[in-house]
């Protein structure tokens, strides 16, 4: 392929809405609101917190963060009436890994290799379900006209 087809290919798949750079935004920051999740509730442990108050704490901190981290960052939405469709995609995609991991695990696999396995359809499915529900852009709404007069 040469420079010039190289460079055309490129321009493609970029300007499909821009979703592969959209989606690698979206790993990145999911690796970003890891690492502040992590962080919370290690800070929670060495505070000397309950093991049920650094969850907590930092599932609810995390959820915040991951809110304003995917909806700034990647989705250029963070409006606070769009949480509550947030906070159903995280019950929605939790009740989904743990339905997936006890099926797994009666086919035999262990919770660590089955939560490997399961780690790619997880992220593909939380980026299409952020998308197209949690963070979708609203169509224009057509301006409201005065009633006519007859």
């Amino acid at each position: 392929m040469t420079g010039s087809g190289l460079r055309s290919q490129l321009s493609r798949w970029r300007d499909l809405n821009g979703s592969g750079w959209l989606f690698l935004r979206f790993l990145a920051v999911g690796g970003l609101n890891t690492v502040f999740g992590y962080a919370c509730y290690a800070g929670f442990v060495l505070l000397g917190a309950p093991l049920w108050l650094a969850v907590a704490g930092a599932t609810g901190l995390g959820l915040l963060f991951n809110f304003m981290s995917y909806g700034g960052l990647v989705f250029g939405r963070t409006s606070l009436v769009l949480l509550p469709r947030f906070l159903a995609f995280y019950v929605f995609i939790s009740l989904a890994n743990y339905a997936l991991l006890k099926l797994l695990e009666t086919l035999g696999l262990g919770p660590l290799v089955s939560q490997a396995l399961l780690l790619p359809f997880l992220a593909g499915a939380g980026f299409v379900v952020m998308r197209k529900f949690v963070f979708r852009k609203e169509p224009p709404q057509p301006a409201s006209t005065p009633a006519q007069k007859w």
